[in-house]
C-alpha cells in the first residue's frame, strides 16, 4: 500500500468518526461546549488535529451532509474490523457519558446507527450500558464509602439515635398492650410516659447491676487465678499437658494472654454504653411523644422490627432467667451476674449464646468438686440455648425477619467492626432494616435478594 493510499484509508475512517459524533450530539440539541472538548481532545489524541476546522463546519451547518454521512456508514459497515466498530461505539457511549444522562432519541440513534455498520442493537446495548454501569459503580463505592465514613465518625450521636429507634418500638408495643388492658384512650401521653420509665428504668437497672458485678469479679480475678494454679498442681493429667505446652513453646504464650485486661476492656465498652445513656433517653423521649400513625414502608418497618425487638426481648429474659436460676441453684458466684449478662449477650445473634455460658462454665470448673455436677450444668445450659434459640424463637418469630443467617453474620461482623459492642447488638434489626429498605427500591431488588430467606 502507498502512502498516500494509506493516508486516504485513513482520511475516511477519520471523517467517519468526526460525522457520526458531531452529527448524533446533534441529533435532538445544539452540541453542548464540553463535548466540543471532547471531541477536540479525542483528536488531539490521535494526531488528528487538522480536523478541527471541519469539525466547526459541521456545527456551524447543523450536521453533516446526509449522503456524505450514509457513503461513509456504508464504507465502515464494509471495511472496518469487528473490534473497530465496537470500539467506535465504546466512544460514542463515552461521549455521552461525559454530559451525563443519555435520552431516549440519542440512545435510539446510537442503536440505529450501529446496526448500519454492522453491529446487533444487543451488542450494541451491551456496550453502551457497560459505559454507564462503570460510572454508576464508581459512584455507588463512593457513596457506600461516604456513609461508612459518617456512621463511623458520628457514632458517638448515631448510634444513640438507632437505639433509641429500636427501644421506642418496644415502648410502643408496651404501651399499646398497656391502653388494651387498661381501656385508656383519652391520656395517651400518660400510658406513653408509663412504658417509657417501664423500660428504660429496667435496661438502666440491668446494666448498672452488670456493671458493679463485673468490676467485683474482676477484683476477684487474682483469687480465681491462684486457686486454678493450685488445682492444675495438684492434677497429673494438667502437669503432662503443661509439660506438652512447655516444650512446644506455647505455654509461655498462654500465660500471656490479657484475659483480665479483656474482661476490663468489655467492662469498659458496656460501660460507654451508659455515656450515650442520656442521649438515648433525649432521643426516645422524642421519639415516643412524636410518633404519630405510619404508612407504607414505615408501618412495615416498626411492624417487623417492633415485633422482631419484642420476641427478642422475652426470649432474652427467659434465657437471663434460667441461666441466673441454674448458676444459684449449682453454687456457681455471681449467679446474677451470668444471668443478666445471658439476658444482654442474647440479643447478639449466633455467638452471643456461647459467650454467656463459657464463663459461667469455666467459673464451675474451678468452683465444683464435683464433676457430675459440671457436665449436669453444661447440659443444661446446652439443652437452655438449643430449646429457645433453635425451637422456640424460630417459631415465634415465624416469617418476621425473613432473612439469611449468613446474611445475620455478615452483619454481625461488619456492625461489630464499625460500632463495637453496640453494633454487634443492633447488628440483626440493622439487618432487617435494609432488607425492608432495599425491597422498595428497582435499583436495590438484587441486594434485597442476597439478604431475604428463601420461603419455606
Amino acid at each position: 500500500m502507498t502512502e498516500e493510499a494509506k493516508t486516504k484509508r485513513e482520511d475516511w475512517r477519520d471523517l467517519f468518526y468526526l460525522n457520526s459524533y458531531v452529527s448524533l450530539s446533534l441529533v435532538d440539541r445544539v452540541i453542548e461546549r464540553r463535548e466540543v472538548v471532547w471531541i477536540k481532545r479525542n483528536l488531539a489524541s490521535q494526531g488528528k488535529s487538522y480536523l478541527e476546522p471541519r469539525m466547526s463546519e459541521i456545527i456551524k451547518c447543523g450536521g453533516c451532509d446526509p449522503e456524505e454521512l450514509n457513503d461513509l456508514v456504508a464504507r465502515a459497515a464494509r471495511e472496518l474490523t469487528i473490534g473497530e466498530k465496537r470500539r467506535f461505539i465504546y466512544n460514542m457511549a463515552q461521549l455521552f457519558q461525559s454530559k451525563g444522562t443519555l435520552s431516549e432519541v440519542e440512545y435510539e440513534s446510537i442503536l440505529d446507527l450501529s446496526e448500519k455498520i454492522g453491529v446487533p442493537e444487543t451488542e450494541a446495548d451491551a456496550i453502551v450500558h457497560s459505559v454507564y454501569d462503570i460510572n454508576n459503580t464508581f459512584f455507588a463505592i463512593m457513596g457506600l464509602l461516604t456513609t461508612g465514613a459518617i456512621l463511623y465518625l458520628g457514632a458517638v450521636v448515631i448510634v444513640p439515635l438507632v437505639i433509641a429507634i429500636f427501644i421506642s418500638m418496644i415502648i410502643n408495643k408496651v404501651e399499646s398492650i398497656i391502653v388494651k388492658a387498661v381501656s385508656i384512650h383519652r391520656f395517651r401521653w400518660l400510658t406513653k410516659l408509663a412504658a417509657m420509665t417501664l423500660i428504660l428504668g429496667v435496661i438502666f437497672g440491668l446494666v448498672m447491676a452488670a456493671v458493679v458485678s463485673g468490676k467485683d469479679i474482676a477484683k476477684r480475678y487474682p483469687f480465681y487465678e491462684q486457686k486454678i494454679e493450685l488445682a492444675l498442681q495438684d492434677s497429673v493429667l494438667a502437669q503432662e499437658i503443661i509439660a506438652w505446652l512447655d516444650e512446644n513453646e506455647a505455654l509461655e504464650q498462654i500465660r500471656n494472654l490479657p484475659i483480665a485486661s479483656s474482661l476490663s476492656k468489655f467492662l469498659g465498652s458496656i460501660v460507654s454504653l451508659m455515656a450515650y445513656f442520656l442521649l438515648v433517653v433525649v432521643f426516645t423521649g422524642f421519639l415516643v411523644f412524636s410518633s404519630s400513625s405510619f404508612t407504607g414502608i414505615l408501618q412495615e418497618m416498626n411492624d417487623k422490627i417492633g415485633a422482631y425487638m419484642v420476641i427478642k426481648t422475652l426470649v432474652s429474659l427467659v434465657t437471663g432467667l434460667l441461666a441466673f436460676g441454674l448458676c444459684w441453684a449449682f453454687g456457681v458466684d455471681f449467679a446474677l451476674f451470668w444471668g443478666i449478662l445471658a439476658f444482654l449477650l442474647n440479643f447478639i445473634p449466633s455467638v452471643g449464646a456461647i459467650a454467656a455460658t463459657l464463663p459461667p462454665i469455666l467459673l464451675a470448673m474451678i468452683q465444683l468438686d464435683s464433676w457430675t455436677a459440671i457436665v449436669a450444668l453444661i447440659i443444661l445450659f446446652i439443652v437452655i440455648n438449643v430449646l429457645l434459640g433453635q425451637v422456640v424463637e424460630p417459631k415465634l418469630m415465624g416469617k418476621t425477619l425473613a432473612i439469611k443467617p449468613l446474611a445475620i453474620l455478615l452483619g454481625l461482623i461488619f456492625w461489630g467492626f464499625l460500632w463495637g459492642i453496640p453494633g454487634m447488638f443492633l447488628a440483626t434489626p440493622l439487618m432487617v432494616l435494609l432488607r425492608i429498605l432495599a425491597s422498595y427500591f428497582n435499583f436495590s431488588r438484587s441486594f434485597e435478594r442476597l439478604l431475604a430467606a428463601e420461603p419455606g
